[in-house]
């Protein structure tokens, strides 16, 4: 028999450490298979400090860091798509729904996790990698589609989440009334949330924030060396938004759940 399998797909290094780290980490504990792909190593990404890299060698040094955060999740070493950061929009799309359908087959998750439509905060690049991983999620499993590639099998995954916000959890974190937001080309993009009542699986991490904190702590280029991470670790774990991750079921070949899931693997273990 083959381990439960969890393949993750995200659009760049550290999008899977602050909504996910602590799944990966509770998951691989459990004897799971875990797998982190990402479409592109980060390389348009602003460094938080300079002496951490240069714009020359950053898409190396965050590969690294993916590599680390993987280390700290017990997850495989990661996949990367070998996209450039921010290009996404415009790469060939049937080749790079390609790619997921092809390491699908390869890997063989039982549970797909990527982003929803809104791409947390509108990132097209997370968009992108959400228009692909969802409609690889069907393809895969079509053996019409992709015939050429190797391996060919076609592959079901039984369960596709989205990773999600919860709206009570942004309200949390609200500073001087304002609404967290990421900044994109100066200006400020606002994280979407879903109310709790909508959301479909909540996610206990409580005994695996540590591992999530080191995941976030190896992207040091994108949060830097003065952060709350560092400074205030134990008041950061204490938080119960970081201590649970919430996600939304988006397509399953099982029984629709009845009430809150509390378990990714929930009807397959």
């Amino acid at each position: 028999m083959t381990n439960p399998t969890l393949m993750a797909v995200f659009a760049h290094p550290d999008d899977e450490a602050f909504g996910t780290g602590g799944t990966l980490s509770r998951y691989a504990a459990e004897g799971c298979d875990v797998f982190v792909v990402t479409a592109t190593r980060g390389e348009a990404g602003q460094i938080a400090e300079p002496g951490l890299a240069t714009s020359a060698n950053l898409p190396y040094v965050r590969e690294r860091e993916l590599r680390c955060a993987c280390q700290q999740y017990s997850a495989r070493p990661p996949y990367f798509l070998d996209y450039l950061d921010g290009q996404l929009t415009v790469v060939h799309q049937g080749q790079a729904v390609g790619k997921l359908v092809r390491l699908i087959r390869q890997l063989k998750p039982d549970v797909l996790i990527t982003f929803g439509p809104d791409g947390i905060y509108g990132h097209y690049d997370h968009i992108a990698v959400h228009r692909w991983a969802t409609i690889a999620y069907d393809l895969a499993a079509e053996p019409d589609y992709f015939p050429d590639l190797e391996p060919s099998e076609p592959h079901r995954i039984k369960k596709l989440y989205y990773r999600v916000s919860s709206q009570e959890g942004l309200d949390a974190r609200r500073q001087n009334g304002q609404r967290p937001a990421v900044m994109m080309d100066g200006v400020p993009f606002p994280f979407v949330g879903l109310p709790l009542a909508q959301i479909t699986t909540v996610i206990d991490v409580g005994d695996f924030v540590d591992a999530k904190l080191a995941g976030i702590l190896c992207h040091a280029t994108q949060i830097g060396r003065n952060n709350r991470y560092v400074e205030t670790p134990d008041e950061v774990v204490s938080d119960p938004w970081f201590r649970q991750e919430t996600f939304s079921l988006a397509h399953t070949t099982l029984a629709w759940p009845v009430g809150v899931e509390t378990d990714l693997f929930a009807g397959l273990r």
